[in-house]
C-alpha cells in the first residue's frame, strides 16, 4: 500500500498527536456515530490539498480541535501529515498541511515549506490530480457526475486527462495555422505577380537579342583589340598551366589517399553488412519459432483431446472386454452342463444297447426270441433316448457357436484394445515431443 499511515495534530475530533494506520491494501474505518470516521475522511481529503469549505467547515480555523476547557482554545495549531512510500524504491514521502491558531494555512513536502501549485505539481508527481479530485469519492460526486450535461463530461474529462492545460498551447497553434494559411495566400498572390512579371521580362529579352544584333557590328570592329588581348593571355596560360601540372601531381596523391580510405570504408561497410544480415538472420529466424509456437498450440490441444478420447475408448472396451468374458465364462459352463448330460445320457444308451446284445446272445438258437411287442418296446426306448438326446445336442451345438462367436469377439476387442494402447502410447510421445518442443520454444522466445 502506497500510503501507510496518517499523523494528525489537533485536527478536528482527534486531541493531540494521533497516527492512524498503518493502512493495508484494503482498509476499513468502523465505529459508531461521532467517533471520528467521517473526521478521519476529511483528514485525508484535507492533506491531498481539498478546501476547507468541501470539509464541512466555513473556515480553516473551523479545523483545529477544540478542547472542552476554553483555556488555550486561541493558541492551539492543527495539522495533518500523510506518509507516502514509493513502491519500486522505497523512498517514504511526507505530505503535511499545517494550521496556524490565526486559521492560515501552509504547505509542507518533507517537512519543507512550499507554495500551493509546488505541493500540488509534488501531488500530481504520485498520480494524485487535486483538481481532478480523481482520490476520493465524495458523497453526491455519483449524482453531480449523472446530472453533468454533455459539455460539463468533457471539461470534466479533460480535467482529468490534463488535457485543458494545453488549451493555451492549442490556441497559439492554431493561431500559428491561421497566419501560415494567410502567408501561403500572400506567397501565392505574389506568385501570380511574379508570372505577369515573367510575361514582361521575355518581351524585354526579345528587345535585348535586336539590341544585340546591332552589337555585333561592334564586336567585330573590337577583335582586334580582343586579339591582341588574347596574346598576352596564352602568356599567362602557359605559366598558369604550369602551375596547373603541379596541382594535378599533388591531386593525384590525395586521390590515392582517398583510395585507400574509401577501401577501408567498404571494408567497413560489408561487415556492417554482414552484421545486418545476421541480425534479420536472427530475427526471421525469431519469428519463424513463434510461428511454430502459434500453429503448435492448436495440434497440442487437439493432441489432448485425442489422449482424453482414446482413454475413454480404453475404458469402454476394457469394459465390455470384461462383460464379454464373463458371458464366455457363462456360456462355458452351460456347455460343460450341457456336455455331462449328454455323456450321461449316451452313456445309459450304450449301457441298454449293451443289455441288449447280452440279451441276445444268452438265448439260445432253440428258445424263442423277443416277442414283438418286446421289440417294440425296445425300438420305442431307443427312439425316446435319441429324441432324448436331440434337444441337448442342438442346445450344445448353439452354445458352441456362441461361444466361438463370443471368442472372436473377445479376441476382435482383445485386438481393439492393443490397438488403442499403441496409440495411446503412440499419442503419449507425440504429447511429450510437442511438449519439449514446446519449453524449447518458450525457452527461445524469452532469450530472444
Amino acid at each position: 500500500m502506497p500510503v501507510t499511515y496518517l499523523e494528525l495534530e489537533n485536527f478536528k475530533s482527534y486531541a493531540g498527536v494521533q497516527k492512524i494506520g498503518p493502512f493495508q491494501s484494503f482498509s476499513c474505518i468502523i465505529g459508531p456515530n461521532g467517533s471520528g470516521k467521517s473526521n478521519c475522511m476529511d483528514a485525508l481529503s484535507f492533506v491531498l490539498g481539498v478546501q476547507s469549505r468541501d470539509l464541512r467547515s466555513s473556515q480553516m480555523k473551523d479545523l483545529i480541535f477544540r478542547p472542552p476547557s476554553k483555556r488555550n482554545a486561541g493558541k492551539l495549531t492543527a495539522s495533518a501529515a500523510l506518509y507516502y512510500e514509493d513502491e519500486t524504491t522505497g523512498k517514504i514521502t511526507k505530505f503535511q498541511r499545517v494550521i496556524s491558531s490565526k486559521g492560515a494555512g501552509d504547505y509542507r513536502v518533507d517537512g519543507k515549506a512550499c507554495s500551493y501549485k509546488e505541493y500540488e505539481e509534488h501531488l500530481g508527481e504520485i498520480g494524485v490530480l487535486v483538481k481532478a479530485r480523481n482520490f476520493l469519492v465524495f458523497q453526491g460526486d455519483v449524482e453531480t457526475l449523472a446530472r453533468k450535461s454533455p459539455t460539463e463530461f468533457v471539461e470534466l474529462i479533460e480535467q482529468i486527462s490534463l488535457s485543458a492545460e494545453l488549451k493555451g498551447p492549442y490556441e497559439e497553434a492554431l493561431k500559428a495555422k491561421e497566419e501560415a494559411e494567410a502567408a501561403t495566400l500572400f506567397c501565392y498572390n505574389k506568385l501570380k505577380g511574379m508570372k505577369g512579371e515573367r510575361r514582361m521580362l521575355k518581351e524585354q529579352k526579345e528587345e535585348a537579342d535586336r539590341f544585340g544584333e546591332l552589337l555585333e557590328e561592334k564586336q567585330k570592329l573590337q577583335t582586334d583589340y580582343y586579339l591582341w588581348q588574347l596574346y598576352h593571355m596564352e602568356l599567362e596560360r602557359q605559366e598558369r598551366q604550369e602551375q596547373l601540372e603541379e596541382l594535378q601531381k599533388e591531386l593525384q596523391g590525395r586521390l590515392t589517399q582517398e583510395e585507400e580510405h574509401t577501401a577501408v570504408l567498404k571494408a567497413a561497410k560489408k561487415k556492417a553488412s554482414a552484421a545486418r544480415k545476421e541480425t534479420q538472420a536472427a530475427e526471421k529466424q525469431r519469428l519463424e519459432i513463434s510461428g511454430d509456437v502459434e500453429r503448435l498450440q492448436p495440434s497440442m490441444i487437439q493432441v489432448e483431446e485425442e489422449v482424453r478420447t482414446f482413454q475413454q475408448k480404453v475404458q469402454q472396451t476394457q469394459k465390455q472386454l470384461a462383460s464379454k468374458r464373463e458371458q464366455a465364462q457363462q456360456h462355458d459352463s452351460k456347455v460343460q452342463e450341457l456336455v455331462e448330460q449328454i455323456a450321461a445320457a449316451k452313456k445309459d444308451l450304450e449301457e441298454l444297447e449293451e443289455e441288449y446284445e447280452e440279451a441276445k446272445r444268452d438265448v439260445a438258437p432253440d428258445q424263442v426270441t423277443l416277442t414283438q411287442a418286446q421289440e417294440e418296446e425296445y425300438e420305442r426306448v431307443k427312439e425316446a433316448a435319441l429324441a432324448a438326446s436331440v434337444a441337448p445336442r442342438q442346445q450344445l451345438t448353439i452354445a458352441q457357436k456362441k461361444l466361438e462367436t463370443a471368442r472372436a469377439r473377445a479376441a476382435e476387442y482383445s485386438s481393439q484394445l492393443e490397438e488403442a494402447r499403441k496409440r495411446k502410447v503412440e499419442v503419449t510421445r507425440e504429447v511429450n515431443d510437442l511438449t519439449e518442443r514446446s519449453q524449447t520454444i518458450s525457452q527461445v522466445r524469452m532469450m530472444s
